[in-house]
């Protein structure tokens, strides 16, 4: 029995590295990725419809949004979706208040719309009500709320499609916080503009610039990202440089000071990666090790602690060294390892976890390929298990007499198990833990492993 066990969940694994997720995307409160497959799946927080399902119900498992498998690139902002296909085109959904979504209208959308029609987009970039992107020739556009110069056109003034910043054709990489944009130019050197609250712009002073302004003289910038107010970036020789606000030590310099110059995070030289998210940070070194560090009041840096125990220098989560993407939200984060599957953290009142509840959690909780579902009653072949998601009781039922079940959680440990015997069988559930667990049924020779929500 054990061998069948281990094969049984040896098969379901490599079911789902065979469809795990390919990119990933943190929004104020929801989620989106794409799956190896290029489907684009969405969670969390659906008021303005962002998940793009067509509703304005949440979700707290990630739910895949409409059939189209050429999905390239995601971008989730304030209650609002961008999104790239293979076939360069622009598509955007959820809030248009401040014409956000450059459709050229003010009006919400909870689905896909193509935004004009373009064919040469190559990468998106949202700020709170703002956007920024790039095409292939090298141009740079933005669009949406400008109040402090966000957009980089040298107004003040909304837009409602995108608008081209100058005549620049050198512009390679693109972050935007909640109102300021940080862009690389293909020759090394480092551009800002819009807000510079505590000097998120780093260019030595807290003055509002509604255009692109050059960050210093170095030429050796490689990686750029941004959270709600501060900035970061990484240079060709490793090292990790912050700047702006610090509130919570979202810089990791072990202050709460904030920086109007980009000021270099320790002496290490073997950085890989950075993304920020509001007061907080975090990035991998070339080993693929994961750090964090600055606010935590809902677990969001993955250390087991939450509440008022901040972070204020880079320290390791756990001890992994399979980390390769990461996006950071409002109080939570997604993390990506190297066969796919996702790990997250922190804030979850609207499921923007995944993880089919709505608590939060203060370290990396696994939601693999597996989670991927719809949440509906389960037939296959004949077997029937429902109600899914499920509170207390589980009901098993086949044109089969069923043998026996078992619960196992997603990392293969069994939870629960009992013979049947019957063409009917009942499973109470009240003693476990929300979350998403496979259920494996067993008719004679046969063999079905399905998947559940519990409640």
């Amino acid at each position: 029995m054990k061998k069948l066990i281990t094969l049984v969940l040896l098969y379901l694994s490599v079911q789902m590295s065979a469809q795990c997720w390919q990119s990933i995307s943190a929004g104020d409160d929801h989620s989106l990725a794409i799956k190896n497959d290029g489907t684009l799946w969405a969670w969390g927080d659906n008021t303005f419809g962002e998940l793009g399902d067509n509703t304005n119900i949440a979700k707290n498992v990630p739910t895949q949004i409409g059939t189209a498998n050429n999905w390239v690139k995601i971008c989730a902002g304030n209650s609002f979706s961008l999104a790239l296909k293979s076939d360069g085109t622009l598509w955007a959904w959820g809030r248009n208040d401040f014409g956000q979504l450059g459709d050229n209208t003010l009006v919400d959308k909870s689905s896909p719309v193509k935004i004009g029609t373009a064919t040469n987009w190559q990468s998106i970039n949202t700020g709170a009500q703002h956007c920024i992107a790039l095409k292939t020739d090298g141009t740079l556009w933005t669009w949406g709320r400008n109040n402090f110069g966000q957009l980089g056109d040298n107004t003040e003034v909304d837009k409602r499609s995108p608008v081209k910043i100058g005549t620049a054709t050198n512009w390679q990489s693109i972050a935007a916080g909640s109102y300021h944009c940080l862009v690389l130019k293909s020759d090394g050197t480092l551009w800002s503009w819009g807000w510079n609250y505590h000097g998120s712009l780093g260019d030595g002073t807290i003055t509002q610039r509604n255009s692109p302004v050059q960050v210093g003289t170095a030429n050796n910038w490689w990686k750029i990202d941004t959270g709600d107010y501060h900035s970061m970036g990484i240079k060709t020789d490793g090292t990790l440089w912050t700047w702006g606000d610090n509130s919570n030590g979202g810089m990791g310099d072990g202050t709460t000071v904030y920086k109007k110059s980009p000021t270099q995070i320790g002496t290490g030289n073997n950085w890989l990666n950075v993304v920020g998210g509001e007061e907080f940070t975090y990035a991998t070194k070339t080993d693929h090790t994961l750090w964090s560090w600055g606010r935590n009041d809902k677990g969001q840096l993955g250390n087991g602690t939450n509440g008022a125990i901040n972070t204020l220098t880079p320290t390791q989560v756990g001890s992994s060294s399979d980390t390769f993407e990461m996006a950071l939200g409002d109080s939570f984060a997604l993390v990506k390892n190297s066969d796919g599957y996702l790990r997250t953290c922190g804030l979850n009142l609207e499921g923007q976890l995944g993880d089919g509840t709505n608590v939060d959690k203060n370290t990396l909780t696994t939601i693999s390929c597996s989670a991927v579902l719809s949440t509906q009653d389960v037939s296959l072949n004949n077997l029937k298990v429902y109600p899914n998601p499920v509170k207390d009781v589980l009901n098993l039922s086949s044109d089969k007499k069923i043998t026996s079940a078992e619960i196992y959680n997603l990392v293969g440990q069994q939870v629960f198990a009992k013979e049947i015997n019957a063409q009917e069988g009942k499973i109470d559930t009240s003693n476990l833990a929300a979350g998403i667990y496979l259920v494996k049924v067993t008719s004679g020779n046969e063999v079905k492993t399905l998947k559940i929500v519990k409640k």
